[in-house]
């Protein structure tokens, strides 16, 4: 797995975790934008953008 899939996936797993415990989408955002500087996700065009390079992944078919 790349370094990148692998920093997306974390982000991923602490986001939903944040959810999960009464978080909002948008303060859950707010928190790991600080926790991962470098990575953003583009909801609206499934986009995920690390180190401002835009990143695509694909699900695991």
């Amino acid at each position: 797995m790349s370094e990148k899939r692998l920093m997306i996936k974390r982000y991923d797993m602490d986001f939903w975790q944040l959810v999960d415990h009464g978080k909002s989408y948008r303060k859950a955002r707010r928190i790991l934008k600080k926790k991962y500087p470098n990575v953003y996700y583009d909801a609206q065009k499934d986009i995920w953008t690390i180190n401002g390079k835009v990143c695509r992944v694909e699900e695991d078919k």
